[in-house]
């Protein structure tokens, strides 16, 4: 009995920890897989069904993403929620910078000395 094996190929796989501390858990995961070498004609058509997976954990908490590609129209709305959580990220990115900069520009607050 002869299985056939396929190595799956990913456009991205990627896990991120996004504090510098690493003892602070927050983290990203990003998986896209590619299915571009599946044919069509595969009897399962796990083309349709290639991972996609966006999570986002804090400390605290864990949100996930799902993204369907069975079928045109899901793979449309898919595309469509990615661009609007890339378009607010990189807005509140860009604020979050101009808040650095504008926050360490700032005379730094001394503590008051006891007399």
């Amino acid at each position: 009995m002869s299985r056939k094996q396929t190595i799956r190929k990913y456009h991205v796989r990627a896990r991120k920890f996004l504090n510098r501390d690493p003892e602070y858990p927050a983290f990203i995961i990003g998986v896209v897989e590619d299915t571009t070498g599946i044919p069509d004609t595969d009897e399962d058509q796990s083309w349709t069904n290639g991972d996609v997976e966006l999570e986002l954990g804090d400390c605290y908490r864990r949100v996930s993403f799902d993204f369907q590609m069975y079928n045109k129209r899901a793979r449309r709305n898919s595309l469509h929620k990615i661009n609007q959580l890339a378009e607010v990220i990189s807005q509140v990115r860009d604020a979050i910078e101009l808040e650095v900069n504008s926050r360490d520009k700032r005379p730094r607050n001394k503590p008051k000395q006891k007399k």
